[in-house]
């Protein structure tokens, strides 16, 4: 019997086109971190979209988990900006 692994990853929603931004370890991490205490300060981070490479403050309440694997930055499409 074969069992396959679903991978996941935890992101956030970019706030100008919607696509997943991949969160840090150390987001990750803290976020786990957070789940164990009971705490009401809010915890923010700053992310860059790989897709339109819009930067924005995001709070560590709406990082999600996706299926699949994390997008990889178009290096191609982004030079041709420059």
């Amino acid at each position: 019997m074969i069992t396959e692994l679903m991978k996941s990853y935890r992101a956030v929603l970019c706030s100008r086109c919607n696509e997943p931004i991949p969160a840090s370890s150390r987001v990750v991490s803290l976020l786990d971190e957070i789940e164990h205490i009971d705490t009401n300060v809010p915890h923010k981070f700053i992310a860059r979209c790989k897709l339109c490479g819009y930067e924005s403050v995001y709070a560590i309440s709406d990082v999600q988990r996706f299926d699949g694997e994390p997008r990889n930055r178009n290096s191609r499409a982004r030079a041709a900006r420059a």
